[in-house]
């Protein structure tokens, strides 16, 4: 070997070693925070008010979750803006599982599409879990000669029809959104209602008894204390299965319309990126046992939220489906700032 060649190979043997010696302090970090999780205060960060239906899941789940991770956890509300305000807590917390978003639906994952100068995206979190299943019902106002879902769909003048929702590119928005392209595919006419759009579950409620509205996308848990058959009937739920609270009201797809049937809004949690993998197993084994525990279950029944549990992987796939579906209507709607 010649004497440059030598050179050669004792240069790239050093930087190699500096390589594996620069990483090393990397490696063994992750690993400690990974080993030494959870070391504080576990911290839910809630996208919307305290004491909604939302808050109160969280809390509920906080409360038994605390006991299999072995640190206190706390709930923090960070409200607005489609619940992105709350997003950007989350993304911009440390990577090490102590702060974790709590939402209901993918809303989170897409609206960088509706939110100008919001660039968070799904890649930005690493889902842990889903705990609980929120599905959105449609409803009429008693006050219109609406007893169906096709009557709704079929009515003579569908702008006379004013569809709510609780904010406008929200969730229910973007239900509203799809059930316009399902009709228009169906019938091959437009579906002109006027979308009429609240800050919140409470004016918009408001607005069906003084008959501001006639018709709403809304989701069923909210509604639990309004759906006395006086006011709000029932229509439809989105979702595969009939809710066992409301067993008489059909789903979706058994009226004709299966593909609303995939609008199941799950309550998941998400970490930072970069949250080591590690981590996130514990959290997610923790809830596992957690939505496991009969009293968490019984709490949540009561509150007619059906509890479940997906794990990281079945959560991750679901949200970027939710993403693939809503941007598309998104896009085709016109509402995307991009």
């Amino acid at each position: 070997m010649t004497k440059p060649q030598v050179i050669r190979r004792r240069l790239t043997q050093a930087l190699l070693s500096g390589l594996v010696f620069g990483l090393f302090p990397v490696l063994m970090s992750k690993q400690a925070v990974a080993s030494d999780f959870p070391n504080k205060p576990v911290t839910l960060v809630v996208p919307f008010a305290a004491g909604g239906g939302l808050d109160v899941t969280a809390r509920i789940i906080a409360e038994r979750l605390k006991d299999e991770l072995g640190q206190p956890v706390l709930i923090l509300n960070r409200p607005g803006a489609g619940s992105s305000v709350g997003a950007r807590v989350v993304a911009a917390a440390p990577a090490d599982g102590h702060t974790l978003f709590f939402t209901s639906g993918s809303a989170f994952a897409f609206a960088n599409l509706l939110v100008p100068n919001l660039e968070l995206k799904l890649q930005d979190f690493a889902p842990v879990a889903a705990v609980a299943s929120n599905p959105a019902v449609i409803v009429a106002s008693t006050k219109v000669p609406v007893k169906s879902l096709a009557e709704l769909a079929s009515f003579a003048n569908p702008a006379d029809i004013n569809f709510c929702s609780t904010g406008s590119g929200g969730l229910n928005h973007l239900q509203l959104e799809m059930f316009r392209s399902v009709v228009k595919t169906k019938t091959g006419k437009n579906y002109n209602v006027t979308h009429v759009p609240y800050n919140g579950l409470a004016p918009a409620l408001v607005g069906i008894r003084d008959s501001s509205v006639q018709a709403c996308m809304l989701p069923y848990t909210v509604l639990v204390k309004n759906l006395n058959g006086k006011e709000l009937r029932v229509l439809a739920v989105q979702s595969k299965a009939r809710l066992p609270w409301l067993p008489d009201v059909p789903t979706t797809g058994q009226l004709g319309y299966p593909e609303m049937d995939v609008n199941d809004s799950f309550v998941n949690i998400a970490a930072p990126k970069g949250t080591p993998e590690q981590v996130i197993v514990k959290l997610e084994n923790a809830l596992s046992k957690t939505m496991q525990d009969a009293n968490v279950r019984k709490k949540l029944d009561e509150m007619e939220v059906q509890a479940l549990f997906m794990g990281s992987k079945e959560t991750h796939k679901w949200l970027e489906d939710e993403v693939r579906k809503f941007s598309t209507i998104i896009r085709e709607a016109g509402l995307s700032t991009k």
